[in-house]
């Protein structure tokens, strides 16, 4: 799983050339498949316009540079197909079918194989959480529409991003599970001291 920022300013690099086509700008989501369809490319200093590359093209993805097989690979903008459906995702807004605002994107996880969305990383005030891309009922370009609303969305901890917040999930239930645990005890105790006491009246002598 990989963090879409991750990607940005990458070098996309030929395998059979051994040059490098360009760096990443951006990555563009295919909102009916909810994946990342396309890459955007240019260079460092922004001369020679941009370019896209599918994403079915990727052979690789990295930490140092994303690998393709031939610079051929490479088309221009206008070539995409559909291209006003597609999405850049960061910075849209987030809303509820009920109508509440949940904040904005800030970033996304996908599997770096398919390119299929995993979740949404979401900021709101001062709160950071992740959003199931099962949740997801719209995906567009100013917005997106969730079935979740703010309420039931568990804030995250910084530590818990390289995970695409599947282990916060994990740590809630612990959490839970030691706060049932630390009641039962507060208020079993009582009630089992008092038996112990009935039990041995000479304890009380």
């Amino acid at each position: 799983m990989k963090k879409a920022k991750e990607l940005l300013h990458l070098p996309i690099i030929s395998i059979s050339e051994g040059k490098q086509l360009g760096i990443i700008k951006d990555l563009i989501i295919n909102p009916d498949e909810k994946s990342v369809n396309y890459l955007i490319l240019g260079q460092d200093d922004w001369h020679g316009g941009l370019n896209a590359l599918s994403y079915d093209k990727v052979v690789g993805v990295g930490d140092s540079a994303v690998m393709i097989e031939q610079k051929n690979s490479i088309i221009g903008l206008d070539d995409i197909p559909f291209i006003n459906k597609m999405v850049p995702l960061i910075g849209s807004q987030v809303i509820t079918r009920g109508g509440e605002h949940s904040g904005v994107i800030s970033d996304y996880y996908f599997n770096e194989e398919n390119g299929h969305l995993e979740s949404l990383l979401i900021h709101s005030a001062n709160n950071k959480f992740f959003l199931p891309i099962e949740n997801v009922l719209y995906l567009g370009k100013e917005r997106v529409i969730t079935n979740e609303s703010s309420s039931e969305m568990v804030p995250i901890l910084e530590t818990d991003e390289q995970f695409g917040g599947k282990t916060e999930n994990k740590s809630n239930k612990k959490d839970a599970l030691k706060g049932m645990l630390n009641e039962l005890i507060l208020n079993e105790l009582p009630k089992l001291n008092k038996l112990n006491s009935e039990k041995d009246p000479d304890t009380n002598n």
